[in-house]
C-alpha cells in the first residue's frame, strides 16, 4: 500500500481536506474549466484523500489521454452498467470473470479493486476504479467518501454538458437569426434595384442559390455587400 498522507487522515486536517476537495470539484464547473478539469480534480483529490495506489476513470463518450477508455470487461463496466459498487479484494481469483482485465491489472501489480459508479440523480455517467497493490479494498467510510466525490463529479460533468449544449444552441440560434436578417436585407436590395416585389426577390435569391449550389445566406451576403452582381439574379433564366 502506498504511504498515505498521514497528516490528513484524522481530525480537523482531514475534515478541511475533504471540504477543500468538494470545493475544488464545484469550482471546476463554476469557472467553466471543462470536463478535463473535473476528471483531473476528481483523480487528484481521490489520490490525496483515500488509501489507494492508483485509480482509473471510465467515462463513455469522452476520451481523455490520461484516462484511457476502459476494457470491454471489468469492475468499472459493471459499476457503470449496474449503478452499484463492485468490490474485489482478490483480483487474480476473478480471472474467469474478467480474463483480459485481470491479466492487465495484475501485470501492473494491482490485486484489489473498488469500483464506484459516477452517478447524478438517476443517470450514471461512468465509473471510477480504485486500485491497490495489496489484498485490501477501501473500507466502508472511505467508499462513502469516494462515492460522494464521484457523485459530485458526475453532477459537475452533467452541468458542464448542459451548459455546453445550451451555449451551442444559443450560437446556432444567433447564426440563424443573423442569416435571416441578411436575407431580409438582400430581398429589399434586390426588390429596389429591380422594381419587383420582395416575394419575387426572395424567389430569385433562393433559385440562384440552388442552381449555383450555394447557401442562401451566402448569396444574400453577396447581394448586400456588393460582391455578387445582382444583375445575375435578375436574368430571365432565373425564376
Amino acid at each position: 500500500m502506498n504511504i498515505w498522507r498521514v497528516g490528513i487522515t484524522t481530525g480537523m486536517n482531514r475534515e478541511s481536506a475533504v471540504c477543500a476537495a468538494f470545493a475544488s470539484l464545484t469550482a471546476s464547473v463554476t469557472e467553466d474549466l471543462g470536463p478535463d478539469r473535473v476528471v483531473d480534480t476528481l483523480s487528484s483529490e481521490c489520490v490525496r484523500l483515500l488509501p489507494i495506489d492508483s485509480l482509473e476513470i471510465f467515462l463513455p463518450g469522452l476520451n481523455f489521454e490520461r484516462y484511457p477508455t476502459a476494457d470491454e470487461e471489468g469492475p468499472a463496466i459493471e459499476a457503470f452498467e449496474t449503478g452499484s459498487e463492485v468490490v474485489v479484494d482478490d483480483l487474480p481469483a476473478e480471472a474467469s470473470r474478467w480474463p483480459g482485465y485481470v491479466a492487465r491489472m495484475t501485470g501492473l501489480g494491482y490485486v484489489a479493486v473498488s469500483a464506484l459508479p459516477l452517478r447524478a440523480m438517476e443517470e450514471t455517467v461512468g465509473a471510477v476504479t480504485f486500485l491497490s497493490a495489496e489484498n485490501v479494498v477501501l473500507g466502508a467510510d472511505d467508499r462513502r467518501l469516494g462515492q460522494s466525490l464521484a457523485d459530485v463529479a458526475a453532477h459537475c460533468l452533467l452541468q458542464d454538458r448542459e451548459s455546453r449544449h445550451y451555449r451551442t444552441l444559443s450560437e446556432q440560434l444567433q447564426t440563424a437569426l443573423d442569416s435571416r436578417i441578411v436575407i431580409e436585407q438582400a430581398k429589399g436590395v434586390l426588390a429596389e434595384r429591380a422594381g419587383i416585389g420582395v416575394s419575387t426577390a426572395f424567389q430569385r435569391l433562393r433559385t440562384f442559390a440552388r442552381s449555383s449550389n450555394r447557401r442562401l445566406s451566402d448569396v444574400a451576403h453577396g447581394v448586400v455587400n456588393g460582391s455578387l452582381d445582382s444583375e445575375i439574379l435578375l436574368r430571365p433564366g432565373i425564376r
